[in-house]
């Protein structure tokens, strides 16, 4: 593999070695960052060159999504709780539940319809369609079978 090639893989590895590291302090992020910028601006590449200025613009963005949080999750079985990255994930499922539900709406137009509609299905404690009945009161015995007679195939 000549020289240009090799420096192409190693600046290619650097960003995930980066993203994979657990940094205890905003500052050790910001220092991490600075170092990777000064590397890649130092290369003779031009696509890495550019990439260190698009590092450069989005820094603080960058060094806030390190952030760690204790997070709790509940499985069947018991509660862990660990420290994870801020992630925009969940609020990006939540945007996508009215798309999804527009989608489906199949040639819905009205917009207080539509939205009335998500609304109802949106809801924690949707009401109950009327009173709860027993069973012997919808249940309709019909009339008695007679006996049913198999005959064989010969």
């Amino acid at each position: 593999m000549d020289k240009l090639n090799r420096e192409f893989v190693h600046f290619l590895d650097i960003v995930p070695r980066f993203n994979q590291i657990e940094y205890e302090k905003a500052e050790d992020v910001q220092n991490a960052l600075e170092n990777l910028i000064s590397r890649y601006q130092d290369s003779d590449q031009l696509i890495f060159y550019d990439f260190s200025r698009f590092l450069e613009s989005h820094k603080e963005m960058i060094i806030h999504s390190f952030t760690r949080l204790k997070v709790h999750r509940k499985t069947e079985t018991e509660e862990k709780e660990y420290y994870s990255r801020l992630s925009n994930g969940p609020m990006e499922s939540f945007n996508r539940k009215p798309k999804d539900y527009k989608r489906n709406a199949r040639g819905f137009s009205d917009f207080h319809y539509t939205r009335n509609r998500i609304l109802l299905s949106m809801r924690r404690n949707p009401a109950i369609k009327g009173v709860p009945r027993p069973r012997s009161e919808f249940k309709k015995n019909g009339a008695k079978r007679g006996c049913y007679n198999k005959t064989k195939l010969r």
